[in-house]
């Protein structure tokens, strides 16, 4: 069984991850997140930030898990947005917002300081405060910006229940061909998934109302607060229905311990 798996992770706790060829044909690290507030929480319109921990997520890891690892194709995104209700997606100004995030993650990606080797960017917003038109506009001038500048090779949206038709479905209508993945967060569904039954019969709703299979992963939260909604073993079990028999690309975890605070979620 040969998928991808990612893990979102603030700092270096990939390191500690079993990672084998026998399993898997890539492995995805999403650092999360690169935020467009300052360390006082206000706005700046688009000009992003790295909040993981720089102190441990370097060149030199990324480098050595590479080099540990030349049996999967590992690969590195960079994660806009945030969990919870906090820093929510909220443009001053659309054309100031596309310019600002323009800039500021290309000098993200191409900085000699961080220096990650990213591959991709992924768009990860639990909270907007903005109408679906400007989120679409604004999300979709960026994935083109960075794709025809060649600043990333791949791009991932992340929906989850409350956010994906009105802003989610849109954005990938309207840029379907630049988008590669779709990671969907199963941990934020309205109502508790019980069943393994249940998860593959969402997943399959995904798949016939709004994202094609071979794009969509199975996205799953390991921390403890989201075990109500989704616990370990019913993802694990419904997880490996999805990968096995549906033949889904892969799947993602947040790991419950890979805040060192946890400065996104409320």
């Amino acid at each position: 069984m040969l998928s991808i798996f990612r893990q979102y992770t603030f700092d270096d706790s990939f390191e500690q991850v079993f990672v084998s060829g026998k399993f898997l044909k890539e492995y995805q690290i999403a650092l999360t997140f690169a935020s467009d507030y300052d360390d006082n929480g206000v706005p700046t319109n688009g000009v992003f930030r790295p909040t993981w921990d720089t102190t441990k997520v370097t060149p030199e890891s990324i480098t050595r898990f590479k080099t540990e690892h030349q049996d999967v194709n590992i690969k590195v995104y960079i994660s806009i947005g945030n969990r919870g209700s906090r820093f929510p997606f909220k443009p001053q100004d659309n054309k100031s917002w596309i310019s600002n995030a323009t800039k500021s993650l290309t000098s993200l990606i191409k900085s000699e300081e961080y220096d990650l080797q990213v591959d991709g960017l992924d768009v990860l917003y639990e909270s907007i405060d903005a109408s679906p038109s400007d989120f679409v506009e604004c999300v979709g001038e960026l994935i083109t910006n960075l794709k025809e500048a060649s600043l990333v090779r791949e791009v991932s949206i992340s929906p989850s229940f409350a956010l994906n038709k009105e802003y989610y479905a849109c954005l990938y209508d309207v840029s379907r061909l630049s988008i590669n993945w779709v990671d969907y967060q199963f941990q934020n569904e309205v109502s508790s998934v019980f069943a393994p039954d249940t998860l593959v019969k969402r997943y399959n709703e995904l798949v016939n109302e709004f994202y094609p299979k071979k794009k969509l992963f199975a996205g799953y939260s390991a921390e403890n607060e989201d075990w109500g909604t989704l616990s370990p073993i019913v993802f694990f079990l419904g997880g490996m229905d999805i990968l096995k028999k549906r033949r889904g690309p892969g799947v993602s975890i947040h790991y419950h311990n890979y805040y060192a605070e946890p400065p996104h979620k409320e």
